[in-house]
């Protein structure tokens, strides 16, 4: 079956209604919360490197957490753990908009920022886990799970256009609240835009982590628990992860040098034609997310991982080539158009390679390269925009990191060499010694 006939299949599975559209909630505070901490800090500290220091130790703290909540969602279930996680993050979040109205200092601020980013509820982890239990052999409906990564992929590329747009139209409200408040725009927009980032992330997180996907899928304590290094002995996804960071490198660092590119090209208009272009070269990405999900692909999936790296890597370095923004608006949309599904397949991979008990620890360490390597490839591209024709080397940057998540995808193995076999009634559940199960392989002692 193609075309979108595999969503409308997609959405009848038992709970995937709101893991689709609730999943959308509790991420689109996501898309918002960036840009109001820098412009809401820098209004009340008059300085973006403080700014740039609350975001960053938010975005730091929720990198270095994010394998601990995978841990006890596995071994408690999402359901549980989720709620818990979300309640704590929005009222740390609220905590910290008061405290930056306030004016405390800025080691407060970042105190209290680096709490609210441990606390961040691993919510895109936790629906690719559901999403893999759900499709996996014993459910028979194995034939569904590449739309599914690939619906999850588009719809967080989504949160990332729909947001903006949603944190602009609070910055145009902030104009009349402020006159009613008697406080600036540029302290109203950004404020007010944060409590509805945090509403949704902890309404939505909960809703979704109570609803009958998530929460059937593990009884509360009865995981066996997952000890030392977990997931990550597993050299198929220690090598997946390194081509995660190559990838999540050049994420970090492509706006930059896009904003960088602009500049040099579009004088006054460059801040609103950066905006347009990383839309456009979202908008190409979920486009072609929802294409690949209704089709049927043959061959491994490292093959195609590895064929979607390279053509990630050539797009970057032909965007050193284009003459004017309107030519790379162009490009953006075309190279745009591999993101979603490479990060479909690389999703696909985790799920084969990883035992469905560690599915949300294995996802969150995902989650812990992506938001630490888009940092480094940020602050490295910052160095290189202030060379002489800087938007070129940050685009060069991009490619090479890119080329090199490529060539550990040529040089190495990203599926486990063990077949995947459909689990038998006896492996759904605990599994004597002697029966072989995937869980089995794996020494948790």
């Amino acid at each position: 079956m193609s075309g979108m006939a595999e969503y409308g299949r997609l959405w009848r599975v038992p709970g995937a209604p709101l893991l689709l559209t609730g999943g959308v909630v509790a991420r689109l505070g996501q898309g918002v919360t960036v840009l109001a901490w820098l412009l809401l800090v820098k209004e009340t500290t008059g300085g973006f490197s403080e700014a740039g220091l609350v975001a960053a130790t938010i975005s730091l703290a929720t990198a270095a957490t994010a394998p601990v909540a995978g841990r006890l969602a596995d071994r408690y279930g999402a359901g549980q753990v989720l709620p818990a996680y979300a309640a704590v993050y929005a009222s740390l979040q609220l905590i910290l908009l008061a405290a930056v109205l306030a004016r405390v200092p800025l080691a407060v601020l970042c105190v209290v920022a680096a709490l609210s980013g441990a606390a961040f509820p691993a919510i895109s982890p936790a629906l690719r886990a559901t999403w893999t239990t759900l499709t996996n052999a014993e459910s028979g409906r194995s034939g569904l799970r590449q739309a599914a990564m690939a619906a999850e992929s588009t719809l967080f590329e989504l949160v990332f256009v729909v947001g903006p747009l949603i944190f602009s139209a609070f910055i145009l409200l902030g104009t009349p609240l402020g006159e009613t408040l008697d406080a600036g725009p540029g302290i109203v927009g950004p404020a007010t835009a944060l409590v509805f980032a945090s509403l949704c992330t902890g309404l939505g997180t909960f809703v979704v982590a109570r609803g009958r996907a998530m929460r059937a899928l593990h009884s509360s304590g009865t995981a066996r628990p997952t000890r030392g290094a977990g997931p990550l002995r597993e050299p198929a996804l220690r090598m997946l992860l390194l081509c995660a960071a190559g990838i999540a490198f050049s994420f970090g660092g492509s706006p930059v040098a896009i904003a960088a590119y602009t500049n040099a090209h579009d004088g006054p208009s460059a801040e609103s034609m950066t905006g347009v272009l990383i839309a456009v070269w979202s908008i190409g990405s979920a486009a072609a997310g929802l294409w690949y999900g209704s089709r049927t692909f043959n061959g491994s999936l490292s093959r195609r991982f590895l064929a979607l790296l390279t053509a990630l890597a050539g797009g970057y370095a032909l965007w050193a080539l284009m003459p004017n923004s309107y030519a790379l608006g162009v490009l953006l949309f075309v190279s745009g158009a591999v993101i979603a599904p490479a990060l479909t397949v690389e999703a696909e991979l985790v799920s084969a390679t990883v035992p469905e008990r560690m599915l949300n620890e294995a996802y969150t360490w995902l989650t812990t390269v992506n938001l630490s390597m888009a940092a480094l490839g940020s602050a490295v591209t910052g160095v290189l925009v202030d060379r002489p024709s800087g938007h070129t080397w940050g685009f060069l940057a991009a490619a090479g990191a890119t080329a090199v998540a490529a060539i550990a995808a040529a040089t190495s193995t990203l599926e486990p060499a063990r077949a995947e076999a459909a689990p038998t009634p006896l492996q759904a559940h605990d599994t004597p010694h002697d029966a072989p199960s995937k869980d089995a392989q794996w020494n948790t002692s």
